[in-house]
């Protein structure tokens, strides 16, 4: 499912996704469809996805404040006002983790390509998140280094979410997965004390 689109960056790996509200897409997505911690694919023009996980979200509202005369009620605007242009929009910030090629080949990291303005963000279903996890020696998880070093208040909170969710994906692993949980959930308490 499409959830939006790329409409800026502030690095070659975090980016801002602005989220289709009505109209602008056949199903427009609900909040869970773009959560905190959410897997999700940019398309690339050349073929592949980036894969990136939603870490934060932001809520634009032009109008807020702007208690002024209005020259025709809301209601009549799509009459008197055809090209009035809604600008409430919901924001999703995406660090990109790594992506899967034209081939299928998984790469976790930092990519070589960036993504696009205007290129289209999608969930990733089940099977696409466990064929970016697995590797040769089974659960792969290389993007971790780069994500611990994300600034705090939300970074703890990211890793543990994405480790809760690659638990329940990968149940073998469960236990390592755990303990390395348990150990940034304590390392997260910890430093903010100093």
């Amino acid at each position: 499912m499409f959830i939006g689109k790329i409409s800026s960056s502030s690095s070659h790996v975090d980016y801002i996704c602005q989220v289709y509200g009505p109209g602008e897409a056949a199903i427009v997505p609900q909040p869970e469809d773009y959560g905190f911690g959410t897997f999700v694919g940019v398309e690339q023009e050349q073929g592949g996805y980036l894969v990136g996980v939603i870490n934060n979200t932001t809520l634009l509202n032009p109008e807020f404040g702007n208690l002024g005369p209005r020259l025709s009620p809301r209601e009549e605007l799509a009459v008197f006002s055809p090209d009035y242009l809604a600008e409430k929009v919901t924001l999703v910030a995406v660090t990109i983790l790594g992506m899967v090629d034209v081939a299928g080949d998984v790469q976790q990291g930092v990519p070589v390509v960036a993504a696009t303005v205007d290129a289209r963000v999608r969930k990733l279903d089940r099977e696409e998140v466990i064929r970016f996890h697995e590797g040769s020696a089974g659960l792969r998880v290389a993007y971790l280094p780069m994500l611990l070093t994300m600034p705090p208040p939300l970074a703890p909170h990211l890793l543990l979410r994405i480790l809760a969710h690659l638990r329940e994906l990968f149940p073998a692993e469960a236990r390592r997965l755990e303990i390395l949980g348990n150990n940034l959930s304590w390392k997260s308490r910890v430093e903010p004390v100093g």
